[in-house]
């Protein structure tokens, strides 16, 4: 299994990056400013109460159920995962495990797989037990790109209704150009998880079926405490086992990383960059 990194907020809540503000590493598994800033609710919606939002039918895969992803009271295939608390996911040699968390509370707010060159950033949020939350966020994720002189179209897929986005970037060297991002949500038995795909795994068949693979393999366990609808709900660090060359099992711990990755979240579904 691949390293560990933790990569912090660098930048205050109130400050929100420019749509043409330079992304800094190209190849990032993160998600661009742009959108971050038109995460899933704005200030408006983030406080409104759930009673007042448009009511839509839950979005999952067909065989959710069958093949995940899973709720922790469902039966899911034994395999080895790693338990972030909320989720637990599998992992693959070779993978990259990088946590995500807020600077001044040091939360887990997200977990990033890297593999191939492509990336998949998994949250958890909660939702109501009857009504699925997918389609509004996936509305205001597209209102939000356009607003910004970007592209956002759905795509029906295995994993059901996702939402391709094209957002105008800088790069440090000045040169423009385009980010391809695609969004994928699953709405289950009183969570939201929701998954960003970038890098290869936009473009690379082989890169986003092992990616996907991974996505139907994890197990979300959201607690039974009463949330608001749409809240975060923050990860654990994980510790796993790891056998090292003479058979012997090795605890791996999740490390910082130098080269902090910052990111913007809004007041409740939250866009990580």
């Amino acid at each position: 299994m691949g390293l560990f990194d933790r990569f912090k907020k660098a930048r205050p809540e109130s400050s929100a990056p420019r749509a043409d503000e330079p992304s800094g590493d190209e190849e990032s598994t993160s998600v661009d400013a742009a959108v971050a800033s038109a995460s899933g609710a704005d200030e408006a919606a983030g406080a409104a109460d759930a009673d007042d939002l448009d009511v839509h039918p839950k979005e999952a895969p067909r065989d959710r159920a069958e093949k995940g992803p899973f709720d922790v009271d469902e039966e899911a295939p034994q395999t080895h995962r790693l338990d972030l608390g909320a989720l637990s996911v599998p992992v693959i040699d070779g993978m990259q495990i990088r946590l995500e968390t807020e600077d001044k509370t040091d939360r887990v707010l997200a977990v990033t797989m890297v593999h191939d060159k492509g990336g998949m950033q998994l949250q958890v949020f909660a939702a109501p037990r009857g009504e699925g939350i997918w389609k509004a966020v996936r509305d205001e994720i597209a209102d939000g790109v356009r607003r910004r002189r970007g592209k956002a179209d759905e795509l029906y897929t295995d994993l059901g209704n996702e939402l391709v986005t094209q957002v105008p970037v800088r790069a440090k060297d000045g040169r423009t150009g385009v980010r391809v991002t695609r969004f994928a949500g699953v709405d289950g038995p009183r969570w939201f998880l929701r998954a960003v795909f970038s890098g290869s795994a936009v473009t690379d068949k082989e890169t986003r079926n092992a990616l996907v693979g991974l996505l139907r393999g994890a197990v979300v366990d959201r607690g039974t405490e009463a949330r608001p609808p749409r809240e975060l709900i923050p990860l654990t660090p994980p510790t796993v086992k790891e056998q090292t060359s003479d058979g012997a099992a090795e605890a791996a711990t999740a490390t910082r990383s130098d080269d902090l990755d910052p990111f913007e979240r809004g007041p409740e579904i939250a866009e990580v960059r």
